[in-house]
């Protein structure tokens, strides 16, 4: 018989990767191998803003030191779908000794989620100053007038 679990309680299990990780980072960092936090490793979520002003909504993104060839922007349905690589620009890691990385490298991904009152064929995108600016303008909703007929 399994016993219950609570789904907010975690099981011993799940700490004992954690536990390996920490472990084995501590180890690297002592023995001056890899920084202490290597955030390069998996794929990141740059800083985002979306907001919205007159008749556009605006996503700009914090992509800072990534080339233009390695970003891809694309609408599939109703899901903005904005990903890339930032290269890491450093030193061999074999042949430098770092104490502080806060700078992630590697491959990003955001995904927005698009409310259906926007002209997706109107979509336009800027990248300047490391910062990526998507316009997506709205659609115009015209008033319009119904015809009533009468049997």
């Amino acid at each position: 018989m399994s016993e219950p679990r609570h789904p907010r309680l975690a099981r011993p299990s799940d700490f004992e990767s954690s536990d390996d990780d920490y472990t084995t980072t501590m180890d690297s960092f002592f023995s001056g191998q890899k920084p202490l936090f290597s955030l390069s490793e998996k794929i990141w979520s740059p800083p985002t803003d979306v907001y919205e002003a007159g008749s556009t909504i605006y996503v700009k993104i914090e992509i800072a030191g990534v080339r233009e060839e390695d970003l891809d922007i694309a609408i599939d349905g109703n899901l903005l779908r904005v990903r890339g690589k930032r290269r890491e620009d450093l030193p061999s890691r074999a042949k430098a000794t770092f104490h502080l990385m806060e700078l992630r490298y590697g491959q990003f991904e955001r995904v927005f989620g698009l409310p259906s009152s926007l002209d997706l064929g109107s979509v336009s995108a800027t990248y300047r100053d490391g910062f990526l600016l998507i316009e997506i303008p709205k659609l115009r909703s015209e008033p319009r007038e119904i015809q009533i007929t009468v049997d």
